[in-house]
């Protein structure tokens, strides 16, 4: 798979991830503001956790990807004979 349609596979799981997650919380506290009689208390704080949630699983992501070149570039330098960088 070339560069493009990694970074395109990627921000799709991106996007897909964050409306998925917050449309659910936000749905799930309508139903319960709904099924308790209340206004709008569990929509906003079930939309403020989903928010949260989504940046969540986009931080996860975007480490599990930096991890990843990390792993590539050291087995690239291990190849090429350079010392392991030490941080």
């Amino acid at each position: 798979m070339n560069n493009f349609a990694r970074a395109l596979s990627k921000l799709s799981q991106v996007g897909i991830t964050m409306v998925v997650t917050i449309g659910m919380c936000f749905f799930i506290g309508k139903w319960i503001d709904k099924k308790l009689g209340t206004d709008i208390i569990f929509l906003a704080i079930f939309t403020i956790l989903g928010i949260g949630a989504a940046f969540r699983n986009l931080y996860v992501l975007v480490m599990l990807d930096f991890k990843k070149e990390e792993k590539k570039e050291e087995k690239q330098r291990e190849l090429l004979g350079h010392k392991k960088i030490e941080k």
